[in-house]
């Protein structure tokens, strides 16, 4: 999840419009991944997790940054993370997120049992306060992945440094 997020993030970066020759280039963040080092992406997964992101910039394309208000940029980078979530199958047929999927994907990465466990408690409370908190199936993904977000950098010591 925190990896999806970076990495749209990236996809998004690479895609919006280049700043001129004479600015200063843009620097590209470094990730610590702390106790977590099975979190970090292997190259084949940020290709794939990029290809998805500019897929769907393709079809939602970013809006003049000339123009475009906050707001505007706020709700492109929603649609294209929601799209790039559904095309990767985080929804069931009726929309909602799969938190049994989001469960299993942290299973699946062998972390030390001490810090699965902790984070395993992390995903059971966000995933509770996002579904109590919203009944929409987008805020609820926003809650949880930015619970997450947090709750695993605390629980793994990551850091990102620009």
């Amino acid at each position: 999840m925190k990896v999806f997020v970076i990495i749209a993030l990236v996809g998004m970066a690479k895609a919006a419009p280049q700043a001129p020759a004479s600015a200063t280039p843009a620097k590209v963040p470094v990730i610590e991944w702390g106790k977590c080092e099975q979190l970090k992406p292997s190259e084949s997964e940020r290709t794939s997790k990029a290809a998805v992101v500019d897929k769907c910039l393709q079809s939602l394309p970013l809006p003049d940054p000339e123009k475009a208000t906050q707001q505007e940029i706020d709700k492109h980078r929603e649609s294209v993370t929601t799209c790039a979530l559904k095309a990767e199958g985080w929804f069931d047929d009726e929309g909602v997120y799969k938190f049994d999927r989001a469960r299993n994907e942290i299973k699946n990465k062998k972390l030390d049992s001490e810090v699965e466990e902790a984070v395993l408690l992390k995903h059971d409370a966000c995933q509770k306060e996002a579904t109590e908190k919203h009944d929409d199936y987008i805020n609820q993904v926003q809650l949880y992945q930015a619970c997450m977000d947090y709750n695993i950098s605390q629980i793994c010591g990551i850091k990102v440094m620009v």
